[in-house]
């Protein structure tokens, strides 16, 4: 497991497991039971992580697999939203002073 330089900009990746659950959340709104279904996937999936794919933003080619709590630590310190960490955009992080 890696950790992240604080000093370059990172973004999350979407991962095949991502894809998939949305495509189930969105597939189980066509039964009938499905709404609850489709509601409990949106509220337990974020909390079931426990690895983040990430990339640097100047080498989006380079992959890193990392803590989810080293990546939430980083998303408030850089402050980049919840929506906004899918995003690759330069200039997004601010860079926190290391004292």
């Amino acid at each position: 497991m890696q950790t992240l330089d604080q000093a370059k900009s990172y973004y999350r990746r979407v991962t095949v497991l991502d894809v998939i659950t949305v495509m189930m959340i969105v597939g189980l709104l066509f039964f009938t039971n499905g709404f609850l279904l489709s509601l409990l996937l949106i509220v337990v999936y974020p909390f079931s992580h426990s690895k983040i794919l990430v990339s640097d933003i100047g080498d989006k080619g380079a992959k890193i697999w990392v803590r989810k709590m080293d990546w939430d630590f980083y998303r408030k310190e850089h402050r980049i939203g919840i929506l906004m960490q899918f995003k690759a955009m330069r200039g997004n992080a601010v860079h926190v002073k290391r004292i």
